[in-house]
């Protein structure tokens, strides 16, 4: 549009053009974004929705005594669990969800089918299906089911190759199938009342496979460390919030079993090691007890003097102290023996007595804690990892380290025990001489009385290691806790709201886009205001659209006082003021497509013109396809095709049309060579007559987007209309009518709008000179 620069972003007549556009193609917003709302909605409601359960754990709670604490944490078990993001794989790990998912009854999923809507449930279900798949395919086969009556049921399903399977079983019995072993146990709630109701709905069940089951609740499960603390949270995403709290509530049961079996195991195994060593001892001292006794009964009762005494008990105290070392020599034995037997990871049920370590070998505690972190390390990565990632690699590689420095640090500690068994040896050999000098008898009960006060001791040490392991076993709790059990949180997909704005946005950017393209490249021209905005080129007039231009081609003639008959003579007046040097003045009147109403024009303001009292010739030059003939309904075998081709005289062709002071050529037979007869000096002739007998020459010319006939004759011309109509015009047609200006210097070229609405018409919207 060509506005006066006012130095203003916005002018007026730019928001009169917003307000034009939005107004034309308001219902296509409201209807685009009416529809993707109702498409939004039906879309969101079949949408299955998905609630999400939380739960909490506490990795290292307070709850545990000290000499609970002090037994268990020189075996790694501290560091181990405060290890949060280990625990974290744990909890997520295949493993765990497969033991949570075995306590739970999974394998089955049931639906209702609704009219619009399939829904899951859980536990509303009158009926229970067990089923063990024979046949791979059954494994998530939506299977159709049905009650038919209290005692019977039916199922259905499609097969690979469209094979429709129907059967009819009984409740509570067990079928064999070559597919399926299926068992579908009825509840009390299937009676006779009953069953005519749940006939009417419709079932189907699908069966999962273990391996999918872990795998849709390995992905559902998110863990999740709170910031700054060693709690977990754990939620989980399913279509049923029920199954969803079931599901955590289990699976924290089951990590919390976890976290307690390696304690169990190394209580367990330190209870079986020092009951080994009680019955040794016990052994021990029942053979020396029947020694004693029966030496007893043979000899004198032993009197010792003050020295002797003495001497024996420096020589039961050694022997005591040598007793010890053997122990702690078998203890460390033991230990070794378990090092290297747990060079592969995957044993993690090899965990040593707690015995094996020296209250006061701090070296051998550390060295032990890091070894069993290390292993726990290693167990919690298989869960999610393999034995070939570089992560186990490296670990494993610290393992061996500190193998190879304990399995040293332990053949040393041997060699120093023994050292020491061997001076506790020579000592007593020495004391054993000084007491060979007591007589026999003497010297035998004193050796027997020492082997069983030596055994007495060890037997009440190892009794009170036993009752301090038990008192452990009692006091073994989790070192994790449940602190918020698991609840359901609501709907967490899919965000329906979301996506409602999401689809009316798009439908309203859609719209948009949908009216800057149409108005853009499909844009009418309406009137001539419309007109004005996109070309400069002058405009004749419009044509005002009337009812009786579908019954009768000549509107003028009948209709003097209607609004198109006043938009006719709005086009003389305005012909009448082109200035032209001859006093005839010849009009050329074409189109850019067939069907714009050209012909129309041409014969109505031929016929206004002639009614002002002018001279008018109407040529039917669009040798094409002419239709002026029909127009005025008249016909003849003479016309300009024949004077053209010289089989005719001029004066033969012109015939009256009835109407005052309106002559007419009409085109005569469709010659095969229009396009060549144009180009004929015979054109030039007729043109001259014409101007040397009439007023004013109308020519009806072929549409110039099909045909050039045009173009050749507007040299002739004075003027040129070009008539658009609004119903087909577009602004291309605008940009090839300015092109043909451009290049062929055109004089006096002008549009003349055909059809336009009376309402969208600005100079004829109020006019109401009787037309009604």
């Amino acid at each position: 549009m060509r506005h006066k620069n006012t130095g203003n972003i916005i002018d007026v007549n730019d928001l009169k053009l917003i307000w034009k556009v939005f107004a034309k193609n308001w219902y296509i917003i409201a209807a685009l974004v009416i529809a993707s709302a109702a498409i939004a909605y039906i879309y969101t409601y079949k949408l299955t929705d998905i609630y999400a359960g939380s739960t909490q754990i506490l990795l290292k709670s307070a709850d545990t005594y000290d000499y609970q604490s002090q037994l268990y944490k020189g075996l790694g078990y501290y560091g181990a669990y405060e290890d949060i993001s280990n625990q974290q794989r744990v909890i997520t790990s295949y493993n765990l969800i497969e033991r949570a998912i075995s306590k739970l009854e999974l394998e089955v999923s049931y639906y209702i089918i609704g009219r619009l809507k399939t829904t899951e449930v859980y536990d509303a279900i009158p009926f229970k299906v067990i089923l063990k798949p024979l046949n791979i395919e059954m494994y998530e086969m939506p299977v159709n089911f049905n009650v038919i009556d209290e005692d019977s049921y039916k199922i259905s399903f499609e097969k690979a190759g469209n094979e429709h399977v129907e059967r009819v079983y009984n409740f509570d019995e067990e079928v064999h199938d070559k597919d399926f072993i299926l068992k579908v146990e009825r509840s009390p709630a299937i009676n006779k009342n009953s069953a005519k109701r749940l006939k009417e709905t419709d079932y189907f069940f699908k069966v999962h496979s273990q391996g999918s089951l872990i795998a849709k609740y390995k992905n559902a499960l998110q863990v999740e460390n709170l910031e700054f603390t060693s709690i977990l949270q754990l939620t989980l995403e399913d279509e049923i919030p029920e199954r969803a709290v079931t599901f955590l509530d289990t699976l924290s049961l089951v990590y919390i079993e976890y976290t307690l079996q390696s304690k169990v195991d190394v209580n367990e195994n330190t209870l079986n090691y020092i009951e080994l060593q009680l019955k040794e001892a016990v052994d021990m001292m029942a053979a020396i007890e029947d020694d004693l006794e029966d030496y007893r009964s043979k000899k004198a009762i032993l009197n010792l003097t003050r020295e002797e005494q003495e001497y024996f008990d420096k020589l039961m105290n050694f022997d005591s102290k040598k007793r010890q070392f053997e122990l702690q020599l078998q203890s460390i034995k033991a230990l070794e023996e378990y090092i290297i037997n747990s060079r592969d990871a995957k044993e993690s049920r090899l965990l040593p007595p707690s015995v094996f370590i020296g209250e006061d070998d701090d070296f051998l505690k550390k060295s032990i804690n890091e070894l069993y972190t290390q292993q726990i390390n290693i167990n919690n990565m298989l869960f999610n990892t393999t034995e070939h990632s570089s992560t186990v690699k490296q670990h494993n590689e610290k393992i061996e380290f500190l193998r190879k420095d304990i399995l040293v640090y332990l053949s040393n500690s041997k060699k120093a025990i023994a050292g020491k068994i061997n001076d506790l040896k020579g000592q007593i050999r020495q004391y054993e001489d000084i007491i060979k000098t007591i007589p026999k008898t003497e010297r035998d009960i004193l050796n027997i009385n020492r082997q069983l006060q030596v055994n007495e001791k060890m037997y009440l040490y190892l009794l009170e290691k036993k009752a301090n392991t038990i008192i452990a076993r009692a006091g073994i709790i989790p070192e994790t806790k449940i602190i918020e059990a698991a609840r359901s949180i609501g709907v967490v997909k899919p965000n329906k709201a979301k996506i409602m704005n999401t689809a009316i946005l798009i439908g309203f950017v859609l719209s948009l886009l949908i009216i800057f393209i149409r108005s853009t490249f499909y844009e009418t021209i309406e009137n001539a205001e419309s007109l004005k905005a996109i070309t400069a080129l002058p405009i004749f007039g419009e044509v005002i659209l009337a009812d009786e231009a579908e019954t009768e081609y000549v509107v003028v003639e009948n209709n003097p006082k209607a609004a198109i008959t006043e938009s006719f003579r709005s086009v003389r007046t305005n012909l009448d003021y082109i200035p032209t040097d001859n006093p005839t003045k010849v009009i050329l009147v074409t189109s850019h497509n067939p069907n714009e109403g050209k012909t129309f024009c041409s014969i109505n303001l031929a016929a206004i013109i002639a009614k002002a009292g002018k001279k008018v010739l109407l040529l039917e030059l669009d040798l094409h396809k002419p239709k002026i003939y029909q127009g005025l309904k008249m016909k003849s075998d003479v016309g300009i095709s024949s004077v053209l081709a010289g089989k005719a005289e001029l004066e033969e062709a012109i015939l009256p049309t009835g109407f005052d002071n309106l002559d007419v050529m009409l085109s005569g037979p469709t010659p095969p060579n229009a396009s060549e007869l144009i180009l004929s000096n015979k054109l030039q002739e007729i043109i001259k007559f014409a101007r040397l007998n009439y007023d004013y020459v109308i020519i009806d010319t072929p549409p110039i987007g099909l045909i050039s006939d045009a173009l050749v004759m507007m040299k002739d011309a004075d003027a040129t209309l070009f008539v658009l109509n609004p119903r087909i015009a577009r602004r291309e047609y605008i940009k090839n009518a300015e092109e043909v200006v451009a290049a062929n210097g055109v004089k006096n070229f002008g549009f003349v709008l055909n059809g336009v609405k009376l309402k969208k018409s600005k100079y004829y919207y109020n006019y109401s000179y009787g037309y009604k």
